[in-house]
């Protein structure tokens, strides 16, 4: 087993050196408190509630495509990862959608975020482009703090079951770049405010990592982001916070599938139910049980990914449905 693991960090230092770099690092504490307070970077219950917009926002971002590129993804990198095999160590990786359409402003589930920081647990926010956009300042602040990696989830939460080529690079171009512009604000501040550029250096050029909204992609799609250096993480445990549930629900949804090298889905985008509720529940009961919190890029270098040809939510074919009822996916459907 230890020389496997030697072989595969072997490989992925050679085949793609951000990822494994972004295994060890992903902000800055020093950046974090030079910029904000703690009372800054606390919550209000207010931030979690969204709107839908009047006229939907499709303007792009002020740079269409980053500037910086990541190496193509290594072949064990290449599909849908669901979970990593970790040879039965019980690592979990705890993610959470900041989704957004076209059409409204999703909201920022503050206590989630506020949790993961007052018990020191890593975590994954796969953000859209426009929501980091929409919300900068919690964005940059997320970018910031070396418990959180940042992975991409399409500027409009766009279907990549329907979605032409050149609008699926769209949605990850753009929100790259979003991502690359908030990064840079966030190094002109540190900056001015003495922070050293070792320091800054440390918060990730780009996301390494994507999630496909609805749970919907084709091989076209996959072949788009594997040639991005982009690897697609979907989930084996899903929360079902998007339900209509409780905290106890959420949380005992949860704690039933997860398994060591686990993927949770969960949402902090204000469109979970009782996660905020759930989420120090999740965290007591899988450190009563002997887990240890990683981010995905990390849980990524600590085994062999188990990936798919196709992307689902529970089973293959379940979020088919969505093309029908969302259609590109970017907008909600009109009430009839």
């Amino acid at each position: 087993m230890a020389s496997a693991f030697v072989c595969l960090v072997s490989s992925i230092l050679t085949a793609r050196p951000a990822l494994a770099a972004s295994a060890q690092t992903f902000g800055s504490r020093a950046v974090l408190e030079a910029l904000w307070t703690p009372a800054e970077l606390a919550g209000n219950a207010a931030e979690k509630a969204g709107k839908r917009l009047e006229t939907a926002d499709l303007a792009p971002p002020a740079r269409t495509a980053p500037q910086h590129a990541l190496a193509p993804l290594p072949p064990e990198l290449r599909g849908s990862i669901r979970r990593v095999d970790t040879g039965g160590k019980k690592y979990i990786a705890l993610t959470f959608d900041l989704c957004e359409l076209a059409d409204n402003m999703a909201g920022y589930d503050a206590p989630v975020v506020d949790a993961l920081r007052r018990e020191n647990v890593p975590a994954t926010f796969m953000a859209g482009g426009k929501w980091m956009r929409s919300h900068a300042e919690r964005a940059m602040q997320l970018i910031s703090d070396p418990l959180f990696e940042i992975g991409n989830h399409a500027w409009t939460h766009g279907n990549f079951g329907v979605l032409d080529q050149k609008r699926m690079l769209e949605q990850v171009q753009w929100t790259q770049a979003q991502y690359e512009l908030l990064r840079e604000m966030v190094a002109a501040r540190a900056t001015a405010k003495g922070v050293s550029q070792d320091e800054i250096a440390k918060i990730p050029l780009l996301p390494r990592v994507f999630r496909f909204p609805y749970g919907r992609c084709r091989p076209e799609a996959l072949e788009l982001l594997a040639g991005l250096g982009i690897a697609a993480v979907q989930w084996d445990a899903n929360s079902q916070d998007a339900g209509k549930g409780t905290g106890d629900s959420v949380a005992k949804r949860a704690l039933s599938e997860i398994k060591p090298g686990s993927i949770l889905l969960c949402h902090a985008n204000g469109f979970g139910h009782g996660t905020s509720e759930a989420i120090s529940q999740i965290i007591a009961a899988l450190r009563e049980r002997g887990y240890t919190f990683v981010t995905v890029s990390q849980l990524l270098a600590l085994g062999r990914a188990e990936t798919k040809a196709e992307c689902y939510a529970d089973k293959p074919g379940d979020t088919e449905i969505y093309d029908k009822i969302f259609g590109d996916g970017t907008m909600h459907p009109k009430k009839r």
